[in-house]
């Protein structure tokens, strides 16, 4: 279960918003363009869309986003129109219109959600990002009308004084020049060339979108443009989908060498089918092995996947994440990229071979390895790419893992469909990685027990352990959104592998007992097996033994002593109670918490309410355990060889319980029907009788309550009209008490009476009257339940 995040203080978007407005430098921004008097009412709204998100707490990063796009604007539009006001084209002041109401459509969505309580934004958090993400739409929609206006002003300009360069040829010859000799002019402007490419350098896009090209590009297909994310992955551009394949070209190369496909040595093809490594032939460039990764399909997707994937890989250095030597030149029709990885395999090859091969010790280090790897690529892509933690857990789940020849993990680029994905999580990044190896293991990271019986297609000894390796795994790779927690638990737990006093002594081979003490220092280790039907009220929390060879029946369980009682060992323990009420209401089963009240000799007694013919189940459970399951493996681990040559039995044999409960399950059921009109009476007339008695002697209908009434039947008659139940019927719910106890002496019971009657020893509790309670509320069953740990033989190898 994931736990409480802990956030660190650092410098974020909110922390630049407050020190902004702080300083005055958007109000100063704002009060520039205000000189300006088609602008001025734009201005004024900006400045009631700053102050309305100074009283945002939830997506204040995004309504910032938005409204420094909206003053950029601003300030783009007052520095290309400096002194020309007067003479601004109509076009272009409707322009600057359509954008004051824009305007206004962002500042009264900001202004009704600062108005909204938190629940509410919380219920609409995806209508609030699409809204958002509309009005994204809607700037960009705004910057290019001044960019369509501009160029309309521009074209028509030109045709104007191309127009005017054009004067007729002279009729007439001159004075003094023979009249058969034709004299030609030449014309004051030379004539408007058939091809002339007009160069425009002053007329720039006024803003770019930060959001997903698939939202900004399927309404203006028609228009070809190219929109960078510079706000958010600097370099990285989103190519639009109409964009001709003489744009799609790497214009830098930082250094990467480009290759034609003829110059690449082909030695044998990968065998992998699927992924982002799928495809990958071997062979030589150069004079040394790399590994080819074709991109094909329609050339111009491939090219916008190709050049994607360049990009990221010129700027990405680091051991764990694809290390790219070149890619293919213009000339080549199939383009591809060539890495230095050359010979992988799946993760799952490298932990199945040690798992048969190598120890316990060994597949939990590689575990471990595996996941600080992946932690530390992934924090390196989120600072060069600038990611938000969910854009950088999509990054993650969705990537392909690979070994290469030195058994290092490799994390491929993820899809080019997750730039586009938008997704939430209520878990942080190491949740996401620990989920990805822990179901690398062949049973996913799920182990009950030691030795599972329903597996039997492998050995016994590799059945044990990858039960005892799913344990180990649960309890060493971390979950905490804190990720500075997770980097020390990490590094005390993998700081026993390294000789700090010899550098070349280099590492040490690592022991499970060095392993599971590093993770009882770190707090780890709570995890234990478990075991759901057993005898109740047959074990006790500290109860150590064994089970006797040959048999898996804990009815046949040895306890050998108890360490809290017999040897007094120093371990906290604690108890607890729950309850729940459930019942079948309009066809699903529906549940909900039962509360009890506490009486003297650890006796809980459970209120229980019937309404009239309502059936429904109750489950009582009682536990005790041991408040820290890390110190009952400390205590087996330390103590374990010198009580199983005490017993007679194997230091692996020995069971210590840690948790052990009982729950109950009870049914009551009412006896009373409740009687209604029929269908042809209707609900508009009452009985004669009825309407002679005063208001305050007539009985109101009876209203079902919400919760253990009517579960198979309706309030309706098949014609639509609602069912109404005859006066005078006795509908009042009863009420009458359950009492229940952990302790095995105690008999649960029903009474009447919010006290327990005391029993002598060996007599029957008295049983609920049906005649006085009008229900029926029995025991119908009970079932014990532990938790329990048990040690590998590894742990105690000399």
């Amino acid at each position: 279960m994931p736990l409480p995040i802990k956030r660190i203080r650092k410098t974020t978007v909110d922390n630049a918003l407050s020190a902004l407005i702080l300083t005055s430098e958007v109000t100063k921004e704002i009060a520039d363009v205000m000189q300006f008097p088609p602008a001025q009412a734009a201005a004024g709204v900006l400045l009631l869309v700053f102050e309305t998100i100074q009283k945002i707490q939830s997506n204040r990063e995004g309504c910032y986003r938005l409204a420094r796009r909206c003053l950029s604007m601003l300030v783009d539009i007052r520095d290309h129109m400096s002194g020309r006001w007067d003479t601004a084209p109509p076009s272009l002041l409707k322009a600057v219109s359509k954008f004051e109401a824009c305007l206004e459509s962002i500042h009264k969505f900001m202004q009704q959600e600062a108005e909204q309580k938190w629940g509410s934004r919380l219920i609409r958090k995806n209508a609030i990002e699409t809204a958002m993400k509309q009005h994204h739409v809607d700037l960009d929609d705004a910057a290019r009308s001044f960019q369509i206006a501009t160029l309309i002003n521009i074209h028509l300009a030109v045709e104007d004084s191309s127009s005017q360069a054009k004067t007729p040829e002279a009729t007439s010859s001159p004075s003094g020049t023979p009249s058969g000799e034709e004299v030609t002019r030449e014309a004051t402007l030379p004539p408007y060339p058939l091809e002339q490419q007009v160069v425009i350098s002053d007329v720039q896009a006024l803003c770019t979108s930060p959001i997903p090209e698939s939202t900004t590009t399927d309404s203006f297909s028609n228009i070809d443009t190219m929109s960078a994310i510079s706000s958010l992955s600097g370099e990285y551009e989103l190519i639009t989908s109409d964009v001709g394949e003489e744009e799609l070209r790497i214009t830098e190369h930082h250094g990467f060498n480009q290759y034609h496909q003829s110059q690449f040595r082909m030695k044998g093809k990968s065998r992998i089918k699927s992924g982002w490594w799928a495809g990958g032939i071997e062979g030589d460039i150069d004079g040394r092995k790399s590994l080819m990764l074709q991109y094909d399909g329609d050339r111009v997707h491939a090219m916008k996947h190709w050049m994607r994937d360049v990009k990221m890989l010129q700027n990405l250095y680091h051991p764990n994440l694809p290390q790219m030597v070149g890619y293919s030149n213009e000339e080549t029709p199939t383009p591809f990229i060539l890495l230095a990885n050359v010979q992988t395999r799946l993760p799952q090859a490298l932990l199945l071979d040690a798992i048969k091969n190598s120890s316990l010790a060994e597949c939990a280090k590689i575990l471990l390895r595996f996941y600080q790897d992946t932690l530390d690529a992934a924090l390196y892509i989120q600072r060069q790419r600038n990611l938000t933690d969910n854009k950088l857990q999509d990054y993650v789940e969705h990537a392909d893992f690979r070994i290469d020849a030195e058994q290092t993990v490799v994390m491929g680029l993820p899809p080019p469909e997750i730039d586009r994905m938008h997704s939430f999580r209520n878990f942080g990044l190491a949740e996401s990685i620990r989920g990805i190896y822990l179901r690398l293991l062949p049973n996913r990271g799920y182990a009950r027990e030691p030795l599972d019986t329903a597996e039997e297609t492998t050995t016994l000894e590799r059945r044990l352990k990858i039960n005892h390796l799913a344990v180990l795994a649960r309890a060493l790779l971390p979950d905490s959104d804190n990720l500075d927690v997770v980097k020390q638990r990490l590094q005390n737990v993998l700081s026993v592998t390294e000789d700090d006093d010899d550098e070349e002594a280099g590492e040490i081979e690592l022991t499970l007992r060095q392993i599971r003490k590093a993770a009882f220092a770190a707090g780890a280790h709570q995890q234990a097996w478990f075991k759901n039907t057993v005898p109740p009220h047959k074990f006790a929390v500290g109860d150590l033994g064994y089970m006797p060879e040959g048999s898996s029946d804990w009815a046949d369980f040895v306890v050998c002593c108890n360490i809290l009682k017999d040897l007094h060992a120093t371990i906290e323990t604690t108890a607890a109670t729950t309850g729940r009420q459930g019942m079948w209401t309009n066809r699903t089963y529906e549940r909900q918490t039962l509360a009890p009240f506490e009486l003297p000799g650890d006796i809980q007694g459970w209120p229980v309410v019937v309404p009239a013919e309502s059936e429904f189940d109750m489950y009582i459970v009682h536990e005790n355990m041991t408040a820290r399951v890390n110190q009952a493996w400390d205590y087996l681990l330390d103590s374990g060889r010198a009580l199983a040559k005490q017993h007679g039995v194997k230091p692996e044999n020995l069971i210590l319980v840690t948790r052990v409960g009982t729950e109950q399950r009870f049914k009551v059921r009412d006896l009373r029907q409740i009687q209604y009109y029929s269908a042809a009476m209707g609900m508009h007339r009452q009985p004669m009788h009825q309407m002679h008695h005063p208001a305050h002697f007539q009985r109101q209908p009876y209203t079902p309550p919400s919760f253990g009434h009517n579960p198979f039947g309706g309030t309706t008659y098949s014609n639509g009209m609602p069912r109404v139940p005859i006066p005078y019927q006795d509908l009042t719910p009863k009420v009458f008490y359950l009492f229940t106890s952990g302790d095995k002496k105690f008999q649960s019971r029903f009474s009447l009476t919010p006290m327990p009657t005391l029993l002598a020893e060996g007599e029957d509790p008295p049983r609920l009257d049906p005649n006085s309670a009008k229900c029926f509320a029995y025991m119908t069953d009970v079932f014990g339940f532990l938790d329990y740990v048990q040690l590998h033989a590894e742990d105690f190898a000399v």
